[in-house]
């Protein structure tokens, strides 16, 4: 599959292990100074909404991977302020202290901005700007209509290439990261499917989109032949009125920073595509 790459930029960079969104996971090192040592992470201390709290597993964050090594993944789970403290302690014989030493990061957890939106366009500029669509009608390549071969008989005539574009765009998060979204490209008309329907080469059966890094936004190209996707019922090549819609799921940065906005009214993004006549050629006696 395909997909177009526009309008790209890098943001101010966000979400960071010191500075991470909420429901965002992070890894934190450290490089020992002993071999004979253990390695232990805690979240002692904490600020949560101005109060002092006691940070707890399951509520403030939760440990993903690497407990007890030199690298540990932390999800972070509700914004606050919260000392992160590593603890290197020597294995001596039984009695003796360990010699440990402590090392600590303050982690300012922030409320997640990272938005991942579906928007129809009917076409981009070029200069990082959009002309954004509106219900409009299909597309004739000409009109008059050519009668072809067959006069009086539409099938073999060329009515036209109907393209409709949607952009997958992401905003509030940190455009250096690589994101990624799972969507579903539907004809929500439930007697009539769309035959030659093509995503810029790809499928109608949804999938994962993976967006590079430095990329803030994707276009997805839905094309087909006008008057030539016709229900086995219609003899003429006549279309019928159709709805195209989008939608985005499961979308989320390398960091597992999910959609911070699921609302349909970001996720979706519908077209009703009005079917121009498939008049046959002109015969007489």
């Amino acid at each position: 599959m395909m997909f177009v790459f526009a309008g790209i930029g890098v943001q101010a960079q966000t979400n960071t292990g010191t500075k991470p969104f909420v429901n965002s996971t992070h890894t934190y090192s450290v490089t020992k100074g002993m071999t004979n040592s253990d390695l232990a992470w805690t979240v002692p201390t904490g600020t949560v909404g101005g109060s002092a709290v006691t940070p707890n597993e399951g509520t403030h964050y939760n440990v993903v991977s690497g407990a007890g090594t030199k690298d540990i993944q932390i999800k972070w789970l509700l914004a606050g302020t919260y000392t992160l403290r590593l603890s290197e302690t020597r294995n001596l014989a039984s009695g003796h202290v360990g010699c440990p030493t402590n090392r600590e990061i303050t982690v300012t957890v922030v409320d997640n901005t990272f938005d991942v939106i579906a928007e129809e366009v009917l076409d981009y500029e070029g200069d990082g700007t959009y002309v954004y669509a509106e219900e409009d009608c299909a597309t004739l390549a000409n009109n008059p209509v050519p009668d072809l071969s067959n006069l009086g008989d539409n099938s073999d005539d060329v009515f036209g290439t109907t393209k409709r574009k949607f952009r997958v765009r992401m905003t509030g998060g940190d455009a250096s990261k690589s994101w990624s979204f799972n969507y579903t490209l539907t004809d929500i008309e439930t007697t009539y499917k769309l035959k030659d329907v093509t995503i810029d080469g790809g499928t109608f059966a949804g999938g994962l989109v993976n967006v590079p890094a430095n990329t803030s936004e994707v276009i997805i190209s839905i094309t087909y032949s006008t008057n030539k996707n016709t229900d086995t019922s219609v003899t003429n090549g006549q279309d019928p009125d159709v709805t195209l819609e989008l939608a985005i799921s499961d979308a989320k940065d390398e960091l597992g920073t999910p959609d911070s906005d699921l609302e349909d009214t970001s996720n979706k993004a519908t077209y009703t595509i009005y079917a121009v006549p498939a008049t046959s050629g002109i015969t007489t006696n």
